[in-house]
């Protein structure tokens, strides 16, 4: 389960349903911000996908891609890329690496 910060410094945090394991702090969280929801694309289990949205009026959608492997408890504790939606138009999109041109487009 994922559970997400709602207030300036917030994370993304990771919880064992079944309490087996502490809670531990994710990646999709950065270096904190005010964050709504995650949702997972798993269609390949070899290559989920994290996207996560922000509570705030200049929010960026962002979307983690983990190194390829199977799916497990430490995917979102390992090096993956970020990238952020941004809009070129009102058709058209692309993903970058960096949050300002999300923020303001």
């Amino acid at each position: 389960w994922l559970s997400c910060e709602e207030y300036a410094q917030g994370q993304c945090w990771q919880v064992d349903p079944e309490g087996r394991r502490n809670p531990e702090m994710t990646v999709l969280g950065g270096e904190g911000g005010n964050y709504e929801a995650v949702a997972c694309d798993d269609r390949n289990p070899l290559q989920p996908i994290f996207y996560v949205t922000e509570d705030n009026e200049f929010g960026a959608l962002r979307k983690f891609i983990p190194v390829k492997g199977p799916a497990g408890w430490d995917t979102l504790n390992g090096p993956g890329t970020t990238e952020y939606l941004v809009f070129l138009d009102d058709k058209i999109f692309t993903w970058r690496r960096r949050d300002n041109p999300a923020r303001t487009s």
